[in-house]
């Protein structure tokens, strides 16, 4: 039996946007082989629809977070090549080879335990992460010194790819990402020849000759913008919507929400919406926020409860804000990276979140109806 959703929000998919959006960034990578990044449940998205999706397209990587995510993405897709971003994780290398899975190695000291396995099985494959300019996952500057001069701890190891991440991702043209593709260029030549996986979504809308040779795209599949100063030519993919529960006039001066956070300066007709920070959206945010009744924005007032939130629609148009009216937190009338900047968050955060906590209704690409998946 499915788990109940924490609130009244419905998350409308629309694997129509998604499927398209794998077409532009097709077209728009010049390298050979482009993978899909499906961690956090295909970022909320469901893997049970988005891997069958990607696959009949054509996707034939899929890069998650654990093993676990890759034995359900193996179930999915038999034929494909899985590739676990955080490494082995506590996991055994022969279970990567007894699923066929490859994983992303991010630090000099898993790749004893890989090598134990390959001499002791035969060959593995593996990718290994670089950090070059992150400070996160991957092996740095020395230990790719160390490779060089001795390659012995690769013997038996077959490298699917190599891998970095960018730390200024968002603006492609940074140069601080021309400064990791140098080091990337520079340190993988000093090793085996494998190939280069440099690119991420934002990556790939950047200057081609850093496309090089696999790229790991996650958001712009879903819609999330990933360049705020230069937009991508991507589609929303994801709308998520919840009732007004009840319409209230009260004078100004009224106190609304726990602890009187709110007090109307004037007087007001607000609508109070079934869904908060249960159902994935931000606890707070920095600046005016808006939720969208009838494509028309109303500004969100109070704080947000755990499955309720409060619109100011005084400005709406008589009869538009009443109860049982949907209000669209984020989708066609209103980007998810727009209310995701409101709260100082990243869009993911938001996406993710409410991928996770409600209600997932699938648009089909090639059907007028919705599919309620769970």
């Amino acid at each position: 039996m499915p788990e109940p959703t924490a609130d009244l929000a419905t998350l409308e998919i629309d694997l129509g946007a998604v499927r398209q959006n794998w077409r532009t960034v097709r077209a728009q990578y010049r390298g050979p082989t482009l993978g899909a990044v499906v961690k956090q449940n295909a970022y909320g998205f469901g893997l049970s629809r988005i891997v069958p999706l990607l696959s009949s397209l054509g996707c034939r990587d899929f890069w998650v977070v654990c093993i676990e995510e890759a034995l359900a993405v193996r179930t999915l897709a038999p034929d494909a090549r899985v590739f676990v971003l955080h490494g082995l994780a506590g996991a055994a290398p022969a279970d990567f080879r007894a699923h066929r899975i490859i994983p992303v190695l991010m630090d000099a000291s898993e790749l004893p335990r890989v090598q134990a396995e390959a001499a002791a099985r035969g060959p593995l494959d593996v990718a290994i992460q670089f950090d070059t300019g992150l400070s996160r996952l991957g092996l740095s500057r020395t230990d790719v010194k160390r490779l060089r001069d001795d390659p012995s701890p690769l013997a038996g190891l077959r490298i699917a790819a190599y891998v970095t991440h960018l730390a200024h991702f968002s603006n492609p043209v940074a140069r601080h990402n021309d400064w990791q593709w140098r080091r990337f260029r520079a340190w993988t030549q000093a090793l085996p020849p494998a190939p280069l996986s440099f690119c991420a979504s934002a990556g790939v809308f950047g200057p081609p000759e850093r496309h090089a040779h696999h790229a790991r795209v996650g958001s712009a599949l879903y819609g999330v913008e990933t360049t705020p100063s230069s937009r991508q030519p991507i589609l929303p993919a994801a709308r998520l919507t919840a009732p007004i529960l009840r319409v209230m006039d009260v004078p100004a001066g009224t106190e609304v929400g726990y602890g009187g956070v709110y007090r109307t300066p004037q007087p007001a007709r607000l609508a109070h919406v079934g869904v908060g920070y249960g159902g994935g959206l931000p606890f707070s945010f920095q600046r005016q926020a808006y939720g969208y009744v009838g494509g028309l924005p109303a500004p969100i007032v109070s704080g947000l409860a755990m499955s309720l939130m409060t619109l100011d629609v005084s400005g709406l148009p008589e009869g538009l804000a009443v109860p049982g009216a949907q209000v669209e937190l984020f989708g066609p009338a209103q980007p998810v990276d727009i209310l995701a900047a409101a709260a100082g968050v990243a869009p993911n955060v938001v996406m993710v979140s409410a991928g996770a906590r409600t209600r997932r209704v699938y648009l089909e690409p090639s059907e007028e109806k919705l599919r309620v998946a769970r």
